[in-house]
């Protein structure tokens, strides 16, 4: 049957070895139909996942240990991994690649995720693997859906609905599925509607949306050996209100498709072969007029987003090593113009911007005895950047988006094609020291293209610009990191450390343009580097204690200040209690202040931070009872304390005055029901 639970494998800053005689599972976390339940309690993230109905992947992400978000209004929260965001991490939805349509990433990639139609989601801190795309460097976050399994009634599902207090926010779910071992129809569908929601000082922000999300996926075993599997899935985002930002979004709307071949090798070095193919479109707009008073200028700003790629994967083992290879594809094109209401074009802002990757792979891991792992990978990555339309011209001086390049430096062939050759890849080294401790220790290199925005960006008006460089040299990403796992009687525990040494570093700086401010983008020296510390420990059968603690720093070098959006210190603590069918617990989070930033704005340090946030602490609590008729009943307190705050890396509030950024909401009671047959 379906799985009731969605299964959070954070494979985060080590994994378990795969010792003989011992558990070599990542860790699991059962969150969507229920409560967080750990199987295994090495690197337990209970002090972080979150209990309380999601808006979308992006805020699930942010309630892990040493993830953080960048929040513009009540949902599309974009994720930060280790200081690092956006096209720094490779984030993968059922296999696919789906690149947001709005330059102002008011639609990330994890906005078009629906977390309870997902079977599993794993997180991957750093660079540990080749297999999922070139870059990652921050990490790769995978969400995923499995064949589904059956009993003999031949059908299985779950109906859901939670509602939220602050916000009078309500969801309906459904995911349905019928079949056998030999084939399955899946259907999935989840409304979701939300109101303004107000902060710790009851100041209402703006944070209403419309959201629907609807999935058919199939699937047929060929033969014994072989299966084949397809899907099609339309998100779509409606009226959505953003308080960090000059304009809100009419529609967001995602169609992705998919197919995949799987099949199993009986004989010889090859073990299995896997096919993916992947279709997104994402369409989007945004306005200054439709959900908000209109300022002197009505302006629209439609664009698109289409991605296809390909995926093929080879498992095998040979002379006693397990081996990963093969090869992918991902090309993205974006287009956006900047309109007036009557939809007569001021601007091409993404003029054709076509990004094309090609890259081969392999990785393999070898045991080396009863005490020791290595693993290593190469990936190589061909590149080709264009923008198709640079020599249109549009708006009032007449400009096209070579002309706007050129004025902020760039030559006169500027968005001709341009071809890189990237290579990264990783070695780690897993040793047992005892049966109480493991070290592991990984080096790796990850090279990340710019993305369409960085690139090709071409944004000139009277009030200020925001503008591109097609010259810009991909990042480079060198990275250390050792980690520490202990078993101590009934407490476990684990301890990592990494630095991150950037070449060439994308920086997204803010300077002074005559009268008028101007967002440009160069490439700097930078590091990152932190610690993670994680532990929990069983006070009883029935009570668990779990904390988690995380420490971020960025640099840029060459200008000897602090990089922007760097998460301020944070400590986790949890206490969880389970009897039966009835599970408690509480939340404690405490954040630091952070004052080590780099303030926007060109009489500034000309970066993204808004101010220098103070700290906070905010509790959170929850209860669930499981009937044995499957009907589960979830129901928590978020922000107990009705505390008024705000995460350090979130956008400016530009809507009123009372606050100098989009802050969280405040006190909210919520409660969830779920029935699985």
């Amino acid at each position: 049957m379906i799985k009731t639970t969605l299964s959070l494998a954070v494979a985060a800053a080590i994994s378990a070895p795969a010792f003989a005689g011992h558990d070599d599972k990542p860790l699991v976390i059962e969150i969507t139909s229920g409560l967080p339940q750990v199987e295994n309690t090495v690197q337990s993230e209970t002090a972080a996942v979150q209990a309380s109905p999601t808006t979308d992947g992006g805020e699930l992400l942010q309630s892990l240990s040493g993830v953080s978000g960048i929040r513009m209004g009540g949902r599309s929260i974009d994720p930060v991994i280790r200081g690092q965001s956006q096209t720094q991490l490779n984030i993968l939805l059922d296999g696919a690649y789906v690149h947001g349509g709005c330059p102002n990433r008011m639609d990330p990639p994890t906005s078009y995720s629906n977390v309870d139609s997902y079977d599993s989601v794993t997180v991957i801190k750093g660079n540990r693997t080749v297999v999922y795309g070139g870059g990652g460097s921050g990490g790769t976050v995978l969400f995923e859906r499995d064949w589904p399994q059956f009993d003999d009634k031949g059908y299985s599902g779950e109906l859901s609905a939670s509602y939220q207090g602050n916000s009078d926010r309500y969801e309906l779910g459904a995911d349905v599925a019928a079949g056998s071992d030999q084939g399955y129809i899946r259907v999935i569908g989840h409304k979701t509607e939300a109101d303004n929601y107000e902060d710790g000082d009851g100041n209402e922000v703006r944070s209403s949306f419309e959201s629907l999300s609807k999935s058919l996926l199939v699937g047929y075993r060929l033969t014994d050996l072989t299966t084949i599997e397809a899907s099609y899935e339309k998100q779509e985002e409606d009226d959505v209100l953003f308080a960090g930002a000059g304009m809100d979004s009419p529609y967001a709307d995602a169609d992705t498709s998919r197919l995949k071949l799987t099949h199993e090798f009986e004989q010889g070095a090859l073990q299995q072969m896997q096919l993916e193919l992947y279709q997104s479109d994402v369409k989007h707009n945004m306005d200054n007029y439709s959900l908000r008073p209109s300022g002197m200028m009505k302006m629209q700003a439609p664009s698109t987003s289409d991605t296809e790629g390909l995926r093929l994967i080879f498992d095998a083992r040979a002379a006693d090593i397990d081996w990963t290879f093969g090869a992918d594809i991902q090309n993205n094109e974006r287009n956006a113009e900047l309109q007036n209401a009557a939809g007569v074009v001021q601007r091409i802002m993404w003029p054709g911007a076509e990004i094309k990757q090609t890259g081969v792979f392999a990785e393999g891991e070898k045991a080396l005895g009863a005490d020791d792992i290595v693993k290593g990978g190469l990936r190589y990555d061909l590149i080709k950047a264009e923008a198709t339309r640079r020599d249109e011209t549009a708006g009032m001086p007449v400009l096209s988006s070579a002309d706007i390049w050129q004025l902020a430096g760039a030559p006169a062939d500027a968005g001709e094609q341009r071809t890189e050759h990237n290579v990264g890849g990783f070695a780690s080294w897993t040793h047992r020291l005892n049966d109480q401790y493991t070290v592991e220790s990984t080096l790796s290199r990850s090279v990340r293209t710019a993305d369409a925005t960085e690139r090709y960006m071409a944004r000139y008006t009277m009030t200020g610009d925001w503008i591109g460089n097609p010259e810009l040299d991909p990042e480079k990403h060198h990275q250390l990191e050792v980690s520490l796992q202990g078993n101590l009687e009934s407490v476990s525990w684990s301890a990592t450390g990494w630095y991150n040494r950037v070449n060439d570093y994308i920086l997204r700086e803010t300077v002074t343009a005559g009268m008028k401010n101007r967002d440009l983008y160069r490439n700097v020296e930078a590091e990152l580097y932190g610690a993670e510390l994680e532990a929990a420990y069983p006070l009883n059968a029935n009570w668990q204690l779990g904390s988690s603690l995380a420490w971020t720093v960025g640099n840029n070098l060459d200008d000897d200040t602090p990089l922007s959006r760097i998460a301020p210190l944070e400590l986790n603590t949890s206490l969880d209690y389970q009897k039966g069918p009835l599970q408690m617990g509480a939340e404690w989070q405490l954040v630091a202040s952070q004052k080590d930033i780099c303030l926007s704005g060109a009489a500034n340090c000309g970066g993204q931070d808004v101010r220098k946030t103070p700290g906070y602490g905010v509790v959170n609590m929850h209860a669930q009872y499981e009937f044995e008729s499957g009907l589960r009943l979830l129901a928590g307190v978020d922000n107990l304390m009705d505390k008024a705050y705000t995460v350090h890396e979130s956008r400016g509030d530009v809507t009123t005055g009372t606050s100098y950024q989009v802050t969280e909401p405040g006190r909210s009671a919520w409660i969830r029901v779920t029935q699985s047959f």
